[in-house]
Order: structure tokens, then C-alpha cells, then sequence
């Protein structure tokens, strides 16, 4: 309870741009709690594109075997992957 207090202690200072107010101590506390929540927001962030990469290609809307093979098919004469419309 004690550090949720300094995180929004910190916090506020920060919205006032008033540096000189917050301790080495405050700042390493809001560091640390910020970089944790940054990670699990990364990781939810990953799930979910991964999630949504999978849901693509199981309803049929992309083909990424298509793409893993484009190193190996990379000669000029090789077909194209998608057709695209023209503007």
C-alpha cells in the first residue's frame, strides 16, 4: 500500500513537471513497478498479435506457408505471391 502511494505521488509530480520533488528512492520504486507493467502489457500485446496471425490462417484468409517459402522462391522468374489491384 505504502509503494502505491509513492507510484501516485510520483505520478502527480510528473503531471506538474515537478522533478526536484520526487527522491532517488520514489523514482527507482515507479521504475520498477513501470517497467513490470510494461512487460505484461508487451506480453498481452504478443498473445494477442499471435492470436490473431492464428485466427487468420485457420479461416482461410492468409496462407503464411506461402511466406515462410519466399526466401527459398526469391529467383526473378519465380511466380508471385499475391496479386494485388491496381490503383
Amino acid at each position: 500500500m505504502k509503494d502505491l502511494i509513492i507510484i501516485f505521488d510520483v505520478f502527480k509530480n510528473l503531471i506538474v513537471f515537478d522533478l526536484s520533488a520526487i527522491s532517488k528512492d520514489e523514482w527507482q520504486i515507479f521504475q520498477g513497478y513501470g517497467f513490470f507493467v510494461f512487460v505484461v502489457f508487451l506480453a498481452i500485446v504478443l498473445y494477442a498479435y499471435y492470436f490473431h496471425l492464428y485466427k487468420r490462417e485457420k479461416m482461410g484468409e492468409r496462407n503464411y506457408e506461402k511466406y515462410a517459402k519466399l526466401a527459398l522462391n526469391d529467383d526473378i522468374n519465380d511466380s508471385v505471391l499475391e496479386s494485388k489491384r491496381s490503383a
